[in-house]
């Protein structure tokens, strides 16, 4: 067989060659996202309603039960309903603003989304972290003005609340784990598409 390849006109039909634009996703790669996207605006709305629930409550309680109990009681209940919001905003208004929907603006959202649902973990952890000083603070109520808190509020926020928080902590921190596995996964599939652009 003849060696006789034209070497400069294979490499200048090569260098012709037309680069393809990066492609759009069509509607099925573009599902899932959307898909998440509603789910985290109707998670955001419930957590919201959620907050408005415990500052009408706890302007319920600070007029209802104007005694200690009452008054620490309502001070959870606010600061909850302002973290909730805070929190709820923080973590999800992100989400719902993305619209990059391009191959690498489809791997930028996942992500995102895998940062956001860490946080949105560690926030949890925090709330039951803070019904477990709820809890103390009861007890504390209790060994300072004894007719205060209740020996049934007192028993449902130690036999049942304090359990299933530790138990959502753990639970919590078992997902942070995965959560931050997938994390490093796709910080280097990022990284990748980075350095193949």
């Amino acid at each position: 067989m003849a060696d006789n390849f034209d070497f400069s006109a294979l490499a200048k039909s090569w260098q012709q060659q037309v680069t393809p634009a990066e492609n759009m996703p069509d509607e099925a790669d573009l599902a899932r996202a959307r898909q998440r996207q509603r789910e985290q605006k109707l998670l955001m709305l419930g957590e919201w309603l959620g907050a408005v629930v415990m500052a009408a409550a706890a302007c319920w309680l600070v007029v209802t039960m104007p005694d200690a109990l009452g008054y620490l009681a309502a001070v959870f209940l606010a600061l909850g309903a302002v973290s909730t919001m805070y929190i709820s905003w923080q973590v999800h208004r992100p989400i719902l603003a993305y619209d990059n929907w391009s191959s690498s603006g489809l791997l930028q959202f996942r992500r995102r989304a895998c940062q956001l649902s860490l946080r949105y973990y560690r926030y949890t952890q925090l709330s039951c972290l803070a019904l477990l000083l709820f809890t103390a603070a009861l007890w504390l109520l209790r060994w300072w003005q004894p007719a205060t808190a209740s020996v049934d509020l007192l028993m449902f926020y130690s036999l049942i609340v304090s359990p299933l928080c530790v138990f959502a902590i753990y639970r919590l921190q078992q997902k942070v784990r995965q959560k931050t596995a997938e994390l490093t996964h796709l910080k280097a599939l990022t990284e990748d598409f980075e350095k193949s652009e």
